[in-house]
């Protein structure tokens, strides 16, 4: 098992060329906690390149453990939820907003900050299967009997 700084040097030797595969198959290969320390710093530096630098008049980062994508201002709901959901059911930013009885142009924001942060809701994503995973989550359909 390879330790979390082992981890690190391999993918600061990768630098660019590491793609989320290669981080995937070196973070398995950690302890949870490792992991999750993995994460916090990869997470950081998402936030101190992308996040911080923009300003978002809907999106506010709310205090979360591990996870750092941005959440609707006075809500606990995250701009991933409302996008996936906007996708999912193939409404129109309008449609959303009157979904989620917030202004269009929260969710033309939070349409915004997803499709330029896809690395990191794909990594948090990921993290969440993880971690519901070892929690004994099936995520096989079930049949109806």
């Amino acid at each position: 098992m390879l330790s979390l700084t082992q981890t690190l040097e391999s993918i600061d030797k990768l630098g660019s060329m590491a793609s989320l595969q290669d981080l995937k198959i070196q973070a398995l290969q950690l302890s949870t906690h490792e992991r999750l320390e993995l994460m916090s710093a990869l997470v950081s530096s998402f936030q101190s390149t992308d996040i911080s630098s923009e300003n978002w008049q809907y999106l506010v980062q709310r205090p979360h453990p591990w996870r750092r994508q941005l959440a609707i201002k006075g809500r606990k709901l995250l701009a991933a939820t409302v996008w996936r959901d906007l996708i999912a059911n193939n409404m129109t930013p309008k449609e959303a907003a009157e979904n989620w009885d917030l202004p269009t142009a929260a969710i033309q924001e939070a349409i915004h900050y997803c499709e330029t942060h896809q690395d990191l809701l794909k990594l948090e994503a990921e993290e969440e299967q993880q971690r519901l995973q070892e929690r004994g989550v099936s995520f096989e359909p079930h049949s109806a009997a």
